[in-house]
C-alpha cells in the first residue's frame, strides 16, 4: 500500500469477496495486521472491525486442507493483539461489543473447526498454534457460551473426545477442553428434555467416549474424570432413567460396537466404573424413578437392587472368559459389596449364582494362572456379601485349591478366600463342619478325572494355600478357641474316617498285588494249534495310579486329621473322647509298622507316602507317650539302613518318631542307636548338596532333638555331628525347595542358638574340632583354617576355654603371617601367564577373605584382653608385619588391619611407662614407619597413623611418655606433613585427604610442636565449596578442618574462618550428612573462647535477620542455633541469654518464621524445646513472654492450609509449655493468663471437621484451624495424650532450676493454686470443642484427654465450676461439663484405701 489507508478504504477492502481484493494487494490478514501496527492510522472502531473480520473468515472457512484461516497462526496472533489492546479503548467496554459481535457470529464452529483440524497438524506446529488460540479461547468462550445450544456444546464435547483420543497430551489443550467439556455439564444440568441428547450421545459418540475414558487415555487424572461425569451425567440423566432404569439402550449400542467381540474390547474395563455410577445416580433418582407406594420404604429399595442387578446381568452378556473380563467381573461383584446390592430375599440370585459357577468351573478346569486368581478373588468377594453364596460350591472349590498349581498371586488370593471361610465358621462355631469339609476335600481327591499323575501332584498339593503354615496355624489357633464341647464329642467320627479310607486303600493294594502274583504264576503248556497268547505286561497303569491317588488322598486326610485331633480344647476333652484319641494313634503306629516292615517286596510309593503320614499321624498325638511296646520297632531302622529308594519324607518321619519313642523312659530304641542310622543317612547325603532329604534330617536334629542328642550320644557321634555341621559352607546356596530351606540357614541357627553353646557335651566336640591342628596350610587344611576361623566370628568368645584361646590366637597370628608373606610373593610377580594369573585369582581372593576372618578374630580377642602382650618384642615385630602388607581393594580387611595395630600400640604405650622394653618397641616401630616412605595418600600406616592420634588426645598425654617415644613421634609427624598438604583444583579433595590434615594437626598441637603453616588450607577448601556446593560431598570434614585449624594454628583470620564455618553448615546439600555435621559443630564449640563463640552466634544471628535466604536454608541457620545453644562452651551464659532472647524477638518480628513453611515453624520450635528442656535455668524473666506469644501466633487461626498436617508443631509446642511449667515455674507464675490462652488454642487444636459440610460450613471451622494442620487430616490420638501430660503436669510438684543459690531451702510445689482461676477458660474450651456443630472430637481422642482434663477438674474446683455453669455454658455445655465431672468425681481418690 503506497498511498495513505482511509477508514472507508480498509473497511471496503477487509469487505471484498476476494483475498486478496486486487491482483496487486496484499492478503487481507496482512492488510489486517498492517493497520493495527500502524499507531497513526485512526480508524474508528479499529478493534471491533479487525475481530469482526477475523471471526467470520475463521467461521466461513470450510476447507479441510492446511489452507484454512482456522490453523493460520497469523489469524490467532493478530486476534490476540485486538483483544488484548482494546481494553480500555474508547466508550464502549470490551464484553459490550464482542458480546454483540458473538451473537452475530457463533464460535462453537469455530471451535469446532480448530479442534478438528488440529490432529492433521505436526505435533510442534499444533503446539505453537494452541499458545496463540488459548488466550482468544479464555476472553471469547466465556462471553458465547451462554448463548450456545446444548445440543452444540454436547457437538463440540464430541469433538473433544475426538481430538483427545488422538492428539498427545498438552497442557494448553487440555485447558481448552476442561472448559468445553464443564460448560457442557453446565448446560446439560440445566436442559429441559435430555432424552434427545441420550440417544444422540450413544448413536455418535459413545466409543469415543470409551477411548477417551479408559485406564490406557493420555489424559491427565481431572479431565478424564470431567470428561467421564458429563458422559454419566448423558447416560444416567433422569430422563434416561425413566425411559429405562437399567440402561438397555447403552448395552445395545455396546453389544452392536465393531469391538464388541474382541478379547481388547475398551468397555470392558470400564464396565465396574459404569455399574458404580449406575448405582449412585439410582440412589439419586430414587424418589422419582421408584416412588413408594404406602410408606413401604423397603419396596423402593429393592426395587432399586433389582435395577441395579439387571444393569449388572447386562454387563455380564459382554463378558467373555479372558483376563480383562474376569477383572471386570471381580470389579463388578466388588460393587455388589460395597453398594450393598445384593440382598438374601431373592434380588439378583440369578445372576449372582451365574457368576458363582463361572468361577468354579474355572477353578476345575485348566484355566491360566491370572484367570485363577481373578476367580478366586470373584468368590472372596462373594463370601465377604453373603456367606450362603459360595457355601454350596465350598465342596467343589478346596479340592482344586489343594491341586492349584503354586503361584504368589494365587496363593494370595487363595488365602484371602480360605481366610473368609475360617473367620465365618469361627464366627458361627461352626469350625467341625469345615474341618469335615476339609477332610471330605482330601478323600474326593482319586474321583477327580483330572488327576494323572499323583506323584507330581503330591508335592505340589504340600505348597498349595490350604495346606500351608500360615494357614494351618490359623485353623489350629481357631480349633483351640472356638470348638464347642457338643463338637469335640464328635472326633471320634473322624477316627472312623481314617480307618475307612485306609481300608479303602489298603484293599485296592492287595488287589494290585494279588493281580500281580496272578501275572507272574507260570501257565499251563499250550497245543500247538491253539493260537499264542499275548507277551505278559506289568500291572495295570490305570490300577498303579489309582493307588497312588488313594495314597495321595488318604496321606493329606490324615494331615487334617491330626491338626484336629491335636488341637481340641483341653477343657472339653471327655475321658471318652481322649481314650478315641489314644486308640487311633495305637492303630497308626501299629499300621505304619505293618505297612513298611511287614513285606515281601520293594516298598511302593503308595506304601510310603501312606507310612510316612501315618508316622506322621502318630507323632503328632500324644499316644506314644503313655502306649506300651508295640512290636519291634527296630525294623523301622532297618527301613532306613537297608531299603534302597526310600522317599526322604519318610526317611525324616521314621527318624522324627524314632527320636520320640526313643525319648521315653522305657523304650526298645535306645538313641545312639537312632542317632547312628541319622548320622549315617546324612553322611551319605551330603547337607551341602542339592538333595533335600538329608539337609531336613539336620534340621530336624539340631532344632528338635540336640538335647536328647546331648545327654545320651557317644562323644564319637557328637563329633561326627559337629563335622556335618561345620562342613556345611557358609555362602552354600542350592536351587530352593518347598521348606525354602538353605544349608547355611542350618549352620546359622546352630551358631546363633544360645542352647547349643550352653549344652557341655556338644561344646566339647566343637572345641575339640575347632583346636584340631591342619599339618600343613595346604589345600584342605588351608580350607579348614579359613572356614574355622569365620566359624569362630560366630562363637561366643566366653564360651572357648584359656587353653582353646591361647591356641586358636597362635594359630591365627602364625597363619597370619604365612598367608601375608604368601600374597606379599604373588603381588610381586610381574611376569606370570595370563591363564597362570586367573587360576591364581581365586586363591587370592580366598586367601584375603581367610586373611580378613583371622585379623577380625585377633581383634576381637584383642578387645576383650585376650591378645598376649606381654612379649613386647614379638609385639613390636607383628606391627610392622601388618604394617608391611597393603591391601588398597579391600576396604574390610584394611579396617581389621588398623584396629588390630592399634590395639597393639595402645597396649605398648600403656606398659611403656614401667617396662623400658616396651618404650623401646615403640620407638622403633614410630621410627620405622618414619624411615619407611610408605606414609603416601590412603595408604594403609597413614590411616593407622592417623586413627591413633584420636586414641592419644583421648587416653594420653605427652608428659606421659618417654623421650625417645615423644621423639619418634615428632619424626613421624614430620613424615606425614609433606603427604597432608594438597593443592586445590577444580575437583575438591576426597574426605580421607581432609580428614589427613585435620589430624595432622591435632598431632602436632598433642606434640606441642608449634605449627609453622598458615596456610589457611582450609579457608580455600571452604570457599571451593561454596561455589561448587552441588558437586560436595566431604561437608562434615571440611567443617572438622576449619574448626581444627582454628585450634591449632596461630594468626589465622579467626573470623572468616568462623563465618566460613557457618557457610559450609548451611550450604551443605547432602541432608543425610545432618548427624556428622552437627558432631563436628559439637567437637568444634568445645575449644572456642568466648569472643570466637559470640562472633560465631552474630553470624547466626545476622543470616537469619536479614531474611534474604530461602526456608531451607532458614532452616538450616534455626538448626546451626540450635545445636550451637546445645554445645556452648564454659563461660558463655551471658551470650547465650542474649542470644536466645534476640532469636526469640526475631521469630516473633518476622511474619515466616511464625507463619511460613511449616518445617521452619518445626525448627523454630525445637530450638526453644532444646533451651527450655536442656538448659532451663539459663531462661531469663524477659524470656517466657515472647516464648507464649510465638506459640500463640504459630497456634493461630489461618485462611490457608497446608495439605498435610504437621504434628510436630503440636509435639514441640507441648515440650516447650511441659518443660516451662516442671523447670521454671518461678517465671510461669508471672505470666499464668499466656499460659492459659495456648493451653486454650491446643485444645482447639484437637478438633476435626464434621463430615459432608457445605463450603461455607467448613470455611467456618478451617478459619480457626491453623495453617498447618490440613482439615483433611485432623490431629490424632498422640497428640492428645501430649496434652494430657501437659495438663498433668499443671499439678506436679517441682523445684526450680536455676543459678541462683536459694535463700533457704525450697520446697517442691505445683501450679494448682496460682492456675485455679485460669483452669475453668482451659475447661471451657474443651466444651466448646465437644459442643461445637460443625466440628466432632473423635472418641479415641476424649479418652486420651480424660487424665489431663480430670487434673483441670482438680484444679479448678467445685467453686469454679458453678461458676463456669451458672455464666459460661449453655444446654449443651453443662451437659458436658456434667459428664465430664461425673468421670473425675468416679475416678477421684477419696481417701478410702
Amino acid at each position: 500500500m503506497t498511498t495513505p489507508l482511509s477508514a472507508q478504504s480498509f473497511v471496503r477492502l477487509l469487505k471484498a469477496p476476494t483475498d486478496p481484493p486486487n491482483p496487486e494487494s496484499p492478503p487481507k490478514i496482512e492488510i489486517a495486521c498492517a493497520a493495527w501496527d500502524d499507531t497513526t492510522l485512526h480508524i474508528p472502531n479499529k478493534h471491533e472491525l479487525i475481530a469482526e473480520f477475523i471471526l467470520t473468515r475463521l467461521l466461513k472457512d470450510k476447507s479441510k486442507t492446511g489452507d484454512n484461516s482456522v490453523i493460520d497462526a497469523r489469524y490467532w496472533s493478530l486476534l490476540r493483539k485486538v483483544l488484548n489492546g482494546s481494553v480500555g479503548v474508547g466508550t464502549r467496554g470490551l464484553k459490550v461489543w464482542l458480546g454483540s459481535l458473538l451473537n452475530r457470529t457463533p464460535l462453537a464452529p469455530i471451535t469446532i473447526s480448530i479442534l478438528t483440524l488440529l490432529r492433521d497438524v505436526p505435533v510442534a506446529e499444533a503446539k505453537e498454534l494452541l499458545v496463540l488460540v488459548r488466550p482468544c479461547f479464555s476472553v471469547l468462550w466465556p462471553l458465547s457460551v451462554h448463548k450456545i445450544g446444548v445440543e452444540t456444546l454436547l457437538e463440540c464435547f464430541g469433538t473433544v473426545l475426538d481430538v483427545s483420543a488422538e492428539l498427545v497430551s498438552d497442557e494448553v489443550l487440555e485447558g481448552m477442553c476442561e472448559a468445553i467439556v464443564s460448560s457442557y455439564r453446565e448446560a446439560l444440568g440445566n436442559a429441559g428434555n435430555k432424552k434427545k441428547l441420550h440417544t444422540t450421545f450413544l448413536q455418535t459418540h459413545l466409543s469415543s467416549w470409551i477411548r477417551a475414558t479408559s485406564p490406557s487415555s493420555h489424559l491427565s487424572p481431572q479431565l478424564n474424570e470431567a470428561v467421564y461425569a458429563a458422559g454419566t451425567d448423558t447416560l444416567f440423566s433422569l430422563d434416561a432413567l425413566r425411559a429405562s432404569p437399567s440402561s438397555e439402550s447403552l448395552f445395545t449400542t455396546l453389544s452392536s460396537s465393531p469391538n464388541s467381540s474382541s478379547a481388547t474390547n475398551p468397555a470392558i474395563l470400564l464396565l465396574p466404573r459404569l455399574f458404580s455410577t449406575h448405582t449412585h445416580f439410582l440412589r439419586r433418582h430414587r424418589t422419582a424413578l421408584f416412588p413408594a407406594s404406602q410408606n413401604k420404604i423397603q419396596n423402593r429399595e429393592n426395587d432399586m437392587r433389582m435395577t441395579s442387578m439387571a444393569f449388572f446381568a447386562s454387563c455380564l452378556k459382554l463378558l467373555t472368559g479372558n483376563a480383562q473380563s474376569w477383572e471386570a467381573r471381580v470389579g463388578l461383584v466388588s460393587i455388589i459389596e460395597t453398594e450393598r446390592i445384593y440382598a438374601s430375599q431373592g434380588v439378583g440370585d440369578g445372576e449372582v449364582v451365574l457368576v458363582r459357577e463361572d468361577a468354579v468351573r474355572v477353578l476345575e478346569g485348566d484355566a491360566e494362572e491370572e484367570v485363577v486368581r481373578l476367580a478366586l478373588d470373584v468368590l472372596a468377594v462373594f463370601a465377604r456379601v453373603d456367606y450362603d453364596v459360595i457355601d454350596p460350591v465350598v465342596g467343589r472349590v478346596l479340592p482344586p485349591l489343594i491341586l492349584t498349581h503354586p503361584s504368589p498371586s494365587v496363593h494370595k488370593s487363595a488365602n484371602a478366600l480360605l481366610n473368609l471361610l475360617l473367620d465365618f465358621h469361627s464366627k458361627t462355631r461352626t469350625l467341625h463342619a469345615y474341618s469335615r469339609a476339609l477332610i471330605d476335600a482330601c478323600t474326593s481327591l482319586p474321583s477327580i478325572k483330572s488327576l494323572a499323575s499323583p506323584q507330581d501332584l503330591y508335592g505340589r498339593a504340600h505348597i498349595s494355600a490350604i495346606l500351608a503354615p500360615t494357614h494351618l496355624s490359623s485353623l489350629a489357633q481357631a480349633l483351640r478357641t472356638f470348638l464347642t464341647p457338643t463338637q469335640v464329642k464328635e472326633a471320634a467320627q473322624i477316627t472312623s474316617t481314617l480307618k475307612e479310607t485306609f481300608d479303602t486303600y489298603q484293599n485296592l493294594s492287595s488287589l494290585i498285588k494279588t493281580s500281580e502274583i496272578e501275572a507272574d504264576r507260570p501257565r499251563k503248556k499250550r497245543r500247538k494249534s491253539e493260537p499264542a497268547p499275548p507277551p505278559a505286561s506289568p500291572a495295570p497303569t490305570k490300577d498303579t495310579q489309582e493307588l497312588d491317588a488313594h495314597a495321595l488322598s488318604l496321606s493329606l486326610t490324615l494331615k487334617f486329621a491330626a491338626l484336629f485331633l491335636s488341637n481340641l480344647p483341653s477343657p472339653f476333652v471327655t475321658t471318652e473322647v481322649r481314650e478315641a484319641v489314644r486308640e487311633v494313634g495305637v492303630w497308626a503306629i501299629e499300621t505304619s509298622r505293618s505297612l513298611l516292615c511287614n513285606r515281601t517286596s520293594k516298598i511302593s510309593w503308595a506304601d510310603q507316602v501312606t507310612g510316612a503320614a501315618l508316622l506322621r499321624f502318630a507323632y503328632h498325638l500324644p499316644a506314644w507317650k503313655s502306649i506300651g511296646e508295640q512290636g519291634d520297632m527296630q525294623g523301622l531302622l532297618e527301613v532306613v539302613k537297608v531299603e534302597e529308594g526310600v522317599e526322604g519324607e519318610l526317611v525324616l518321619e521314621i527318624l522324627r518318631f524314632l527320636f520320640a519313642w526313643s525319648s521315653r523312659s522305657e523304650t526298645d530304641v535306645e538313641v545312639e542307636a537312632v542317632f547312628d542310622v541319622a548320622l549315617a543317612y546324612l553322611e551319605a547325603q551330603e547337607p551341602n548338596s542339592q538333595n533335600t532329604s538329608g539337609l531336613i534330617v539336620l534340621y530336624l536334629i539340631v532344632e528338635r532333638w540336640l538335647d536328647l542328642v546331648d545327654a545320651q550320644a557317644s562323644k564319637s557321634s557328637l563329633d561326627r555331628l559337629i563335622k556335618l555341621i561345620f562342613s556345611i559352607s557358609p555362602s552354600s546356596t542350592r536351587q530352593a525347595d518347598v521348606q525354602g530351606l538353605q544349608p547355611k540357614d542350618v549352620l546359622w541357627g546352630v551358631l546363633r542358638n544360645a542352647q547349643f553353646w550352653e549344652m557341655g557335651n556338644i561344646r566339647a566336640s566343637v572345641l575339640a574340632y575347632i583346636t584340631s591342628s591342619p599339618t600343613s596350610l595346604k589345600s584342605s587344611a588351608f580350607d579348614q583354617l579359613s572356614s574355622t576361623y569365620c566359624f569362630l566370628l560366630y562363637v561366643p568368645s566366653e564360651y572357648l576355654t584359656k587353653q582353646a584361646r591361647v591356641e586358636l590366637v597362635r594359630r591365627a597370628m602364625e597363619g597370619d603371617v604365612t598367608i601375608s608373606s604368601t600374597l606379599h610373593a604373588t603381588t610381586g610377580e610381574k611376569t606370570a601367564k595370563a591363564k597362570r594369573k586367573r587360576d591364581a585369582g581365586g586363591d587370592q581372593e580366598d586367601a584375603r577373605k581367610t586373611l580378613t576372618h583371622i585379623r577380625i578374630f585377633l581383634q576381637r580377642m584383642g578387645q576383650l584382653g585376650y591378645l598376649n602382650t606381654s612379649d613386647h618384642e614379638s609385639a613390636r615385630d607383628y606391627v610392622k608385619h601388618l604394617m608391611s602388607l597393603d591391601i588398597p581393594d579391600n576396604a574390610v580387611l584394611r579396617e581389621a588391619t588398623i584396629n588390630l595395630a592399634e590395639l597393639y600400640l595402645i597396649a605398648l604405650l600403656r606398659a611403656s611407662d614401667k617396662d623400658p622394653s616396651a618404650s623401646a618397641a615403640c620407638a622403633s616401630v614410630f621410627r620405622s614407619l618414619a624411615q619407611s616412605g610408605s606414609l603416601e595418600k590412603e595408604s594403609l600406616p597413614q590411616l593407622c597413623v592417623l586413627q591413633l592420634v584420636e586414641r592419644l588426645k583421648q587416653d594420653f598425654s605427652v608428659s606421659s611418655l618417654s623421650d625417645s617415644i615423644v621423639t619418634s613421634m615428632k619424626d613421624l609427624n614430620v613424615a606425614l606433613t609433606p603427604v597432608s598438604q594438597y593443592n586445590i583444583s577444580d575437583t575438591l579433595p576426597s574426605s580421607g585427604t581432609i580428614k589427613a590434615w585435620a589430624r595432622h594437626l591435632s598431632f602436632g598441637h598433642w606434640l606441642g610442636v608449634a605449627a609453622t603453616s598458615t596456610s589457611g588450607y582450609s579457608q580455600r577448601i571452604a570457599v571451593a565449596l561454596l561455589q561448587n556446593r552441588g558437586r560436595c560431598k566431604p561437608s562434615a570434614e571440611i567443617l572438622g578442618l576449619l574448626f581444627e585449624e582454628l585450634r591449632c594454628l596461630p594468626n589465622v583470620d579467626r573470623g572468616v574462618h568462623l563465618d566460613l564455618a557457618v557457610g559450609v553448615y548451611v550450604f551443605s546439600t547432602d541432608a543425610g550428612d545432618q548427624i556428622a555435621l552437627d558432631e563436628a559443630v559439637s567437637n568444634g564449640c568445645k575449644h572456642l573462647t568466648a569472643e570466637d563463640f559470640s562472633h560465631l552466634l552474630d553470624t547466626v544471628y545476622g543470616a537469619l535477620e536479614s531474611t534474604r535466604f530461602p526456608p531451607a536454608q532458614c532452616v538450616r541457620l534455626v538448626h546451626a542455633a540450635t545445636v550451637l545453644l546445645r554445645d556452648a562452651p564454659q563461660g558463655t551464659l551471658k551470650v547465650v541469654q542474649g542470644f536466645f532472647s534476640q532469636c526469640l524477638n526475631l521469630f516473633i518480628g518476622y511474619a515466616q518464621f511464625f507463619a511460613g513453611p511449616a518445617h521452619l515453624k518445626v525448627a523454630c520450635l525445637e530450638f526453644l524445646a532444646r533451651q527450655c528442656s536442656d538448659r532451663p535455668a539459663a531462661l531469663r524473666a524477659v524470656d517466657p513472654g515472647p516464648i507464649h506469644a510465638l506459640l500463640s501466633k504459630i497456634l493461630c487461626g489461618s485462611p490457608t492450609h497446608d495439605s498435610t498436617t504437621t504434628p510436630a508443631v503440636f509435639h514441640a509446642s507441648t515440650t516447650i509449655l511441659n518443660a516451662l511449667v516442671r523447670l521454671r515455674r518461678d517465671l510461669v507464675v508471672h505470666i499464668l493468663p499466656h499460659v492459659g490462652m495456648v493451653l486454650r488454642q491446643l485444645v482447639s487444636c484437637t478438633r476435626s471437621l464434621r463430615p459432608q459440610l457445605a463450603a461455607k460450613q467448613s470455611r467456618i471451622v478451617t478459619d480457626t484451624l491453623p495453617s498447618w494442620i490440613a482439615p483433611s487430616e485432623p490431629l490424632g490420638v498422640s497428640e492428645a495424650r501430649a496434652l494430657a501430660r501437659l495438663f498433668t503436669s499443671l499439678a506436679t510438684k517441682t523445684v526450680p532450676r536455676t543459678h541462683m543459690q536459694p535463700s533457704a531451702e525450697q520446697k517442691a510445689e505445683s501450679l494448682s493454686k496460682p492456675f485455679a482461676k485460669h483452669a475453668a477458660y482451659v475447661v471451657t474450651a474443651y466444651i466448646d470443642a465437644v459442643n461445637d456443630p460443625l466440628c466432632v472430637m473423635r472418641a479415641d481422642v476424649k479418652r486420651e484427654l480424660e487424665p489431663g482434663l480430670f487434673s483441670l477438674c482438680e484444679i479448678m474446683g467445685t467453686h469454679s465450676r458453678d461458676a463456669v455453669m451458672m455464666s459460661a455454658l449453655d444446654a449443651g455445655g453443662k451437659s458436658v461439663m456434667k459428664a465430664l465431672w461425673k468421670g473425675y468425681e468416679k475416678q477421684r481418690y477419696v481417701g478410702k484405701g
